[in-house]
């Protein structure tokens, strides 16, 4: 055992070099010296590619929801006026669950975002500054303790763990957005974009519709005769002239009802062309952009990061 390498890392192992790596962490000159340096570029650009997928993760949430909503009205028109009854638009039941996983999906990526905001926030506090220093110091102390084999295997897997715990949190945000940022530009924004564009719009379209449906509104009071009549016969026809008046007012309310509270089927077909393929689109591309390329890569940057601290037996 005591002709045993534990590391591989070559003359990073010696404990003088980790002591001083460990005392340049504590005074905040790692984290100098990366925020300064051409990581601190690449944090920046996953910052402001954050910012971009979040804005535009909560823009379709708020769309897939005016779908949601404007559809499970026109589902529920069901109108009986004089003899037109209006049955609910059964072909609008596949948008409306579509819709819905839509807004579904679009809160999983919003907290994949927020995640990937809390860790990058938190490891910029703690990993250079304290979880790098830690490590080095107990690898460095059990590199000393030849004569304690025990204790010295226990300190260096320790040792190991918190320093790969404390580079892991720091770089892999920035590994996965600056691959994701390059993943987006290079193949998905052009789709995304498309998609989007057609759930903004329809979005808009049915919302628009629906703003039609609307309870008819009372007729409006019948002006006061400027001479009150003064016989039988004058106030009988002026009673049948405001009950016909009255009657006509309520004929035309009741057909501007059903012109408002019926949709037109020609509007809501031409509205839904292409719109399913397109949510399924946009569905797709947001589990590629904010769940599984971050976790490819976090998967891939542990098994890297782990290779490089692997101990040799």
């Amino acid at each position: 055992m005591a002709n045993v390498r534990p590391w591989a890392w070559g003359a990073f192992a010696s404990p003088g070099l980790l002591v001083a790596v460990a005392i340049l962490g504590y005074c905040g000159l790692l984290d100098l010296a990366v925020s300064r340096g051409p990581i601190g570029q690449v944090q920046s650009q996953v910052v402001a590619y954050l910012d971009r997928s979040e804005r535009q993760a909560v823009e379709a949430f708020a769309a897939a929801r005016t779908i949601n909503a404007a559809v499970s009205v026109l589902k529920s028109a069901d109108l009986s006026a004089v003899v037109a009854q209006v049955a609910p638009m059964e072909v609008l039941e596949p948008v409306d669950d579509l819709a819905k996983q839509f807004s579904d999906v679009m809160v999983v990526s919003i907290v994949a975002i927020l995640l990937e905001r809390l860790v990058l926030s938190v490891s910029q506090a703690w990993a250079l500054t304290y979880g790098v220093p830690l490590g080095c110091a107990m690898i460095a102390l059990s590199l000393a303790l030849a004569g304690r084999p025990g204790m010295r295997l226990r300190l260096l897997a320790l040792g190991r763990s918190t320093l790969m715990l404390a580079l892991f949190a720091r770089f892999v945000v920035l590994a996965a957005g600056w691959v994701g940022d390059d993943l987006t530009t290079r193949f998905l924004a052009a789709d995304l974009n498309r998609s989007l564009g057609t759930v903004y719009a329809s979005g808009g379209r049915l919302d628009r519709i629906t703003a039609q449906v609307a309870p008819p509104q009372a007729p409006a009071a019948a002006p006061a005769d400027p001479a009150p009549p003064q016989t039988m016969l004058e106030r009988f026809r002026r009673d049948v002239a405001r009950t016909m008046q009255s009657a006509g007012s309520e004929t035309a309310a009741v057909v501007n009802a059903a012109r408002s509270w019926v949709p037109d089927r020609a509007s809501i077909d031409a509205i839904l062309v292409g719109l399913p393929d397109q949510i399924v689109r946009a569905i797709e591309i947001f589990l590629v952009q904010t769940v599984l390329a971050p976790l490819c890569v976090a998967g891939a940057f542990y098994g890297v990061l782990r290779g490089a601290l692997r101990p040799i037996r």
